[in-house]
């Protein structure tokens, strides 16, 4: 059998820079930089099999996961690298191609990396079009800012939102010069292609929604109380599998959701939710919990969903509507109370002094 050779490449989109680090080895025996062509890598791979058992690695980035799906179908083995979880060394100011490889190498064979979860070809096409729906409307959100800014200048407001009866009507009415009317057309032109293009693909996520392998999924994700069709397919498709992960902290921390600590020498210090996760995860998940802060109702809406499901979602349903309430409550009266409109004194301003006092003569 051959000895196992760690090989760390560092994957751009015209080059390939890899180091070959074989077992038991203290320094690697390969620096060999490549074209980023099909043929060259595999006859490369093919020569570097004949002497070793080839284990690869790269770091996940912008070119996707192209080379990983075409090292698989070559018949070896790849992996690929979540880049925010590579140890580094802080006193290092050096950073080449080859280093970057040779330090994947050397992690790599120490078992000290992060893999990422690699979706199906026909998942990742889905969260595409999910991704792809959620940059149109950033788009229309910019837009609509564009003509509230511009009408700003003109010393005009909008009377309600845009879209709205009222607002079409006004804008029918509305007769500045001409080129400033032409560049009203142009952007209310432009966000009107945008809405519909977002419709659009509303209507094929939620068709495929009710496809499978989405369908259970999501009719179970909208019995919680706040999750729609299109919030649910962001959740699916962005986390893919939720089995993968051994315990809810660790969903929390692939979201971004735990939160931060700076402790040393028995002080600890906690701080604000990390980030350092799924933005569109945890967008959605923010949205859905101020749902939970309203008294945990049944509606009509839930009724319905609720119907198709089995007794055990609705019960997990049932239970995180009372639970999440209490808890939003419970956190919103740990709040320091304002006792003016200046301070966060927890009411000591209307204890001791009389009569109470603002903030100027406190000062």
């Amino acid at each position: 059998m051959n000895k196992i050779a760690y090989v760390g490449i560092d994957y751009h989109q015209e080059l390939l820079a890899i180091v070959v680090l074989p077992e038991g080895e203290t320094q690697p025996v390969e620096r060999i930089e490549l074209a980023n062509d099909p043929k060259k890598i595999k006859k490369y791979m093919s020569k570097l099999s004949k002497r070793y058992a080839i284990e690869s690695c790269y770091e996940a980035s912008s070119c996707g996961y192209f080379f990983y799906r075409q090292m698989l179908s070559w018949g070896y083995s790849c992996k690929v690298v979540a880049p925010s979880k590579i140890p580094q060394k802080p006193g290092n100011r050096v950073k080449t191609d080859f280093k970057d490889a040779e330090n994947i190498a050397y992690q790599f064979r120490n078992g000290s990396l992060t893999f990422v979860h690699i979706p199906e070809v026909d998942e990742e096409a889905v969260r595409s079009l999910v991704r792809c729906r959620g940059a149109f409307k950033e788009s229309s959100k910019r837009v609509k800012l564009q003509i509230y800014a511009f009408l700003k200048t003109k010393g005009l407001k909008v009377p309600g939102k845009l879209g709205s009866a009222k607002c079409e009507a006004w804008f029918k009415e509305l007769s500045l010069c001409e080129l400033v009317d032409r560049v009203l057309t142009e952007f209310r032109t432009h966000l009107e292609y945008l809405n519909t293009r977002i419709a659009e693909m509303d209507q094929e996520i939620g068709r495929i929604s009710e496809t499978e392998p989405y369908t259970k999924n999501v009719k179970a994700l909208q019995t919680l109380r706040g999750l729609s069709v299109l919030s649910s397919m962001i959740l699916i498709t962005e986390i893919i599998d939720f089995k993968r992960f051994s315990s809810p902290k660790a969903l929390m921390g692939f979201l971004g959701l735990t939160p931060s600590e700076y402790s040393s020498s028995g002080i600890k210090r906690y701080g604000g939710i990390t980030k350092a996760g799924n933005s569109s995860c945890r967008r959605i998940l923010a949205e859905c919990v101020q749902h939970y802060k309203k008294k945990p109702i049944i509606t009509a809406t839930l009724k319905a969903k609720w119907k198709e499901q089995p007794i055990e979602n609705t019960a997990i349903a049932l239970k995180c509507m009372h639970r999440l309430h209490k808890r939003y409550w419970a956190l919103e009266k740990r709040k320091p109370k304002k006792c003016c409109d200046h301070c966060y004194c927890e009411g000591v301003c209307r204890i001791y002094l009389e009569p109470h006092a603002n903030q100027q003569s406190i000062l």
